[in-house]
């Protein structure tokens, strides 16, 4: 009887707790019910000056602008609004007079804000941030700037200050960014032509002459950003009629190349390179004068380039890269005088039809110098060149120490008495045409051919012809004899 007891009671009391629940739901919906939420108006500032205040806050790449939307009342609920840009408002307002003359609108692609934004119930204002480019502030630092935004369709019923409904930003970007603080890139070794050599400003390969150019980025540096380099031949052009350059002709741009035309400068730092390879058959084609390479800095991603730096003329003297010991030999001019041997192997650089000409295929020594078809013998170390043909040629730089009489000693191994050769010196013939004398161990057995010649003091380009080329040379030795 006693448990019966308890469980009636029990229900007794769920039956009594669902009707209070049930009546105060029916209180609370009431009073939603009879509840007026009351609409506000929003409204901006008709105008932002940015600059000599600390109404923005300033970054490695953005200028960050809070702006405020403010309520009439503290927001009845939460809603949103809607944010647009006017570009076309700047220009009505410079030609009405109401901005100064000059004011330029920020182009797109160099701020940003958000679409929307949300007010919080009970709010009386929200801010949100307009983020404009560094670089479109640094690249336009003698002007004024502006923007107007736009509020519109605010949402839940509420409404818009029609007097109030957009705010001009007007950034003066010399006073909000200091003169010393605008980022530039640069050549730093612009201005003067960049001569090559100078030192050791440059690596020598088998083909290529690279030559490492660095760019400069002054200012504090931020996130990575690229710029590109450009060929530039008019500015070579230029000098060369000017009489800046004497003595130089502009080397093509299918001459060189440039490992990476789009420069990368990484993160945090004030410094880049661009490697320029110049191709030495190419350069080496051009006799007693120097030739040079326009460059251009252009299209930087972020910050602006220094007009008077963004250049650089690179002027190359070939006669530096062709000798393959990268000096001339020495023909010594004191009356006896031996001098060393000159080496048929070590023959200039340049490339076919520049610095030899070589009728077949690569035979001999194929890892020895391998991008050319020059025959060269198994000798240690290497200096026989065999395999020759008629009409093959190959070219030396030398210095001669002082004009005056020289025996040359041609040093050739021949099976037979029918090779022929000649010597010139700067194109000309200097010794006519000799033969090369047959040697009893044939090609192996190099033996002396000599002959008289006059040579004058200065560098020369020697060139070794082969008339008729049954023959291995392994070089020419000259002594001074009056």
């Amino acid at each position: 009887m006693k448990r019966i007891f308890t469980t009636a009671h029990l229900c007794l009391l769920a039956i009594s707790a669902m009707l209070m629940m049930s009546c105060e739901k029916e209180k609370l919906s009431g009073v939603l019910a009879n509840e007026e939420v009351k609409s506000v108006n929003l409204s901006v500032d008709n105008r932002v000056d940015v600059g000599s205040g600390e109404n923005f806050t300033l970054n490695s790449d953005e200028l960050v602008i809070p702006i405020t939307v403010n309520l009439s009342d503290a927001s009845g609920t939460a809603f949103n609004v809607q944010l647009t840009p006017n570009l076309d408002t700047i220009a009505t307002l410079v030609g009405s007079g109401i901005l100064p003359a000059g004011t330029i609108s920020l182009a797109e692609q160099t701020f940003n804000f958000p679409p929307v934004i949300d007010f919080a119930y009970g709010v009386k204002s929200t801010t949100f941030n307009l983020a404009v480019s560094r670089s479109f502030v640094e690249r336009n630092h003698t002007k004024l700037l502006a923007l107007a935004i736009k509020i519109s369709s605010p949402s839940k019923g509420n409404a818009i200050d029609a007097s109030k409904s957009a705010v001009i930003v007007v950034i003066n970007a010399a006073e909000a960014i200091a003169a010393e603080d605008v980022h530039y890139i640069s050549f730093t070794a612009a201005g003067p032509p960049y001569f090559v050599p100078t030192g050791t400003n440059y690596a020598i390969g088998t083909q290529d002459v690279t030559i490492p150019l660095n760019l400069a980025l002054a200012g504090l540096a931020g996130s990575d950003f690229t710029v590109d380099v450009a060929p530039n031949d008019a500015l070579v052009t230029a000098l060369i009629n000017n009489g800046t350059l004497k003595n130089t002709v502009v080397l093509s741009s299918n001459s060189y190349s440039l490992t990476n035309p789009k420069v990368k400068f990484l993160s945090n730092e004030n410094s880049a390179k661009v490697e320029l390879n110049a191709r030495i058959s190419e350069f080496l084609k051009t006799t007693n004068k120097k030739v040079a390479i326009g460059l251009l800095l252009r299209n930087p991603s972020k910050f602006q380039l220094d007009e008077a730096k963004k250049s650089i003329v690179v002027v190359i003297d070939p006669d530096h890269f062709r000798p393959y010991n990268g000096s001339p030999f020495l023909i010594k001019g004191t009356i006896g005088a031996v001098s060393d041997m000159i080496p048929a192997a070590q023959y200039d650089f340049g490339g076919e039809g520049v610095a030899f000409h070589d009728t077949g295929g690569k035979d001999g020594v194929g890892d020895y110098r391998p991008n050319d078809n020059v025959d060269v013998g198994d000798y240690t170390p290497r200096s026989v060149v065999g395999w020759t043909s008629d009409g093959e040629w190959l070219t030396y730089t030398v210095n001669v120490e002082e004009t005056g009489e020289y025996e040359l000693n041609s040093l050739i191994g021949a099976p037979g008495d029918n090779g022929r050769y000649t010597v010139y010196f700067d194109g000309v013939d200097i010794t006519g045409t000799l033969a090369a004398g047959k040697t009893p161990g044939e090609y192996g057995d190099q033996q002396p051919n000599r002959t008289t010649v006059q040579l004058t003091k200065g560098r020369h380009i020697m060139k070794f012809f082969m008339n008729v080329g049954a023959y291995d040379v392994r070089g020419w030795i000259f002594t001074r004899k009056k």
